[in-house]
């Protein structure tokens, strides 16, 4: 049995080397390792094909206060979040050092040519926000971003729905805000993150039911 630790992820101006890099089209959200790839919490950030004619896609590529669950070296589970503070400063940074043009499919190495972004925005207020009219049900201070995809194979796996949202990747500073009273028990989560019947979806859904449950 684990404490639930609970970090937060912050860029520190002081550091040249902090900042987000690239947004990546992925084809769903999962439960990654590495600590820089943040997939997006599975119905909220899946992204909607919203002109097709012009091949532009929008969806949300961070969420305030929206734990995620990442897995340390030795396989133990911890959780990270971003403030609206750091969301507001990572699209500024995003945009500021010009990667707007810069994107990859699964965290892949390369970068992919011919995606632009052609719109981001915070939302302030859901209800009468842009992305409420489009049909994303997300909360305020959410980063909202759209894309202009001019590459044929990666519109034509948008269009098959191989690639459905956007994950972020980037280098952040960290501070450990809370451990839990509640402890996690690490066999449970094992078996769901290595259960090859369930799907990515599936397994979020599961462990983010373990998540609810502790303060």
């Amino acid at each position: 049995m684990e404490k639930k630790i609970l970090i937060e992820l912050f860029i520190d101006e002081a550091d040249k080397e902090n900042g987000l890099d690239i947004i990546s089209f992925v084809s769903a959200p999962a439960i990654e390792k590495d600590f820089m790839h943040f997939n997006s919490e599975v119905d909220k950030f899946k992204f909607k094909s919203t002109d097709e004619e012009k091949r532009i896609v929008t969806g949300a590529c961070m969420i305030p206060n929206q734990e995620i669950i990442r897995m340390d070296a030795e396989g133990n589970p911890y959780f990270v979040f971003f403030t609206s503070e750091t969301i507001e400063k990572a699209q500024e940074v995003f945009a500021k050092y010009g990667k707007t043009k810069a994107t990859n499919f699964e965290h892949q190495e390369s970068n992919i040519e011919g995606a632009t972004v052609v719109e981001s925005w915070i939302v302030k207020d859901p209800n009468n926000d842009k992305s409420n009219a489009l049909g994303f049900d997300v909360p305020a201070n959410t980063w909202m971003i759209s894309y202009k995809v001019d590459n044929e194979e990666l519109w034509a796996k948008v269009k098959s729905g191989e690639v459905s949202g956007f994950s972020i990747e980037g280098v952040f500073s960290k501070n450990i805000v809370k451990m839990s009273e509640e402890e996690i028990d690490l066999d449970i989560i094992e078996k769901i993150v290595t259960n090859e019947d369930l799907t990515e979806e599936q397994k979020y859904d599961q462990i983010s039911v373990i998540i609810s449950k502790l303060v």
